[in-house]
């Protein structure tokens, strides 16, 4: 079942997006807590105001990574075993598990699942020219992104 994105989800409009206001906060402790339970580390990055769309928690485990995805649009989570622009979106069921019901996450099929743009009728025009643009494979590609 193919996910359906909300308006805006890439953060391009030709006017207001509504989009829910969230604290990210708790995506931080989350991955932090996680990441020292498991004897690991954690680092966040930020996206500037720009590119990307999403802030990223990197959470290392025995000299393993993952990389935890928060959209800057709205409270969604992905979580992959590659680095940007490479993603390859996992299911980590104990760490998604720890994450309240304000975040919505997406299971590694739905984010991995080919993007198909006729499937799609609430993004706005100004996504629809971005995403004919930058052509992304995925509906995770779309919903976390590097577009400017």
């Amino acid at each position: 079942m193919t996910l359906i994105l909300p308006t805006c989800i890439t953060g391009f409009s030709y006017g207001n997006c509504p989009t829910p206001d969230f604290d990210d906060q708790s995506f931080r402790t989350v991955c932090f807590d996680y990441a020292r339970r498991k004897g690991g580390t954690c680092s966040i990055i930020l996206g500037d105001s720009v590119t990307p769309n999403y802030d990223q928690a990197t959470i290392t485990i025995r000299g393993r990574s993952i990389y935890v995805l928060l959209s800057r649009v709205y409270p969604i989570i992905g979580i992959s075993k590659l680095e940007p622009f490479q993603y390859a979106f996992i299911d980590v069921p104990d760490l998604t598990d720890l994450f309240s019901d304000t975040y919505q996450i997406p299971s590694a099929a739905e984010l991995n699942e080919r993007f198909d743009v006729t499937l799609q009728p609430f993004l706005n025009e100004a996504e629809r020219k971005e995403i004919e643009y930058w052509e992304p494979e995925t509906i995770g590609n779309v919903i976390f992104h590097y577009w400017d």
